[in-house]
């Protein structure tokens, strides 16, 4: 087999949108390693990789089909992205053991208070929901406190309420021996924790809900306004949420007890922020056969971003994603051997 270089022009313009694949693979690449504060305008970037990759991955079967020597630039790209599988598709082994400590997290949106979805019973759905489900503790991200009676039968319970009479809420069924929360510079509250005794155990939960992009690709015009918006909001958003997480991983490492967890990161598997704290504690996911793993619907792109991590004391039984469309996140399970 003899690989050589075409030259025609279609295989110069096939090259050329290959390079540009690889630079963009590139630039996710430092944004996933690095807090690079000269890429945040483009740091969005980051929630495509798995679609780059995909590309990138097309473009090295073209130029072996065609014998051509210029499969080596997306081959050596695969090689670097060999150990860690796509967002997408991420293989961990399912364990279905439905037992142990029940922790589920969910981002209700506000229990629908602006009937984004046109159903009147859409509250007591979820009520319903997770009355079946029966979590020994939820953590609701976008909670609205109107709607606190909807929870009427968890024991206990704990808020932290920013502008609008919203932000997050704990509910459980175990005594709390204290709860608290984590405060962003600016006095938002970006997480609130509640302890608790488990098997002679004490643990603490957190529930947290980093800032989010905000950004619907579907609604995009090509026009300077448009650009600029999305750059700027892009830049703001991605120093946010790297303050953020700087804020919780501070106050998660002093805790003094074993902890879960509960978080809509409003940002991928390869994002930099989610490194940061997987380095530190275990993401609870595992998929389930041909599943993507998906939480959220970003427009045509479904993603990850909903999680439950738990310290490495800890170890997971199950995990679950559940297929209901109550909101525009997906609720997670997560069955913890404490």
């Amino acid at each position: 087999m003899i690989f050589k270089k075409n030259n025609t022009f279609f295989s110069q313009i096939i090259f050329l949108l290959n390079i540009t694949v690889l630079l963009a693979i590139g630039l996710c690449f430092l944004l996933t390693n690095y807090h690079v504060v000269v890429l945040s305008s483009i740091s969005v970037l980051i929630i495509f990789l798995p679609v780059l990759l995909c590309i990138n991955f097309l473009f090295f079967i073209y130029w072996i089909i065609k014998l051509d020597l210029r499969f080596v630039y997306s081959f050596l790209v695969l090689l670097i992205y060999i150990e860690k599988p796509i967002s997408f598709f991420e293989n961990d082994v399912l364990v279905n053991k439905l037992e142990g400590l029940h922790v589920m997290s969910y981002n209700v949106r506000l229990f629908n208070h602006y009937n984004w979805i046109e159903d009147s019973f859409l509250r007591d759905k979820i009520k319903l929901f997770i009355n079946e489900k029966n979590p020994e503790f939820i953590a609701i991200q976008e909670f609205h406190n109107d709607y606190r009676g909807l929870m009427s039968g968890f024991s206990s319970s704990h808020f932290g309420l920013n502008d609008g009479n919203v932000g997050l809420a704990i509910f459980g069924n175990r005594k709390l021996i204290n709860k608290g929360e984590v405060v962003s510079d600016d006095g938002r509250i970006i997480a609130i924790y509640v302890d608790f005794i488990k098997q002679n155990d004490t643990l603490r939960l957190y529930n947290s809900h980093f800032k989010s992009y905000n950004l619907n690709p579907l609604s995009f015009k090509p026009n300077k306004e448009t650009f600029n918006n999305v750059i700027g909001k892009t830049k703001l958003v991605y120093e946010i949420q790297n303050k953020e997480c700087l804020a919780l991983i501070d106050h998660m490492k002093k805790s003094p007890y074993s902890l879960i967890l509960a978080i809509d990161l409003n940002n991928t598997p390869d994002s930099f922020v989610y490194n940061e704290i997987n380095n530190l504690y275990s993401d609870s996911y595992s998929q389930n056969n041909f599943d993507f793993g998906a939480t959220y619907g970003f427009s045509f792109l479904p993603i990850r971003i909903d999680y439950i991590f738990y310290s490495k004391l800890i170890k997971v039984n199950s995990y679950k994603i559940h297929k209901v469309r109550f909101s525009d996140h997906k609720p997670i399970s997560s069955f913890l051997k404490i």
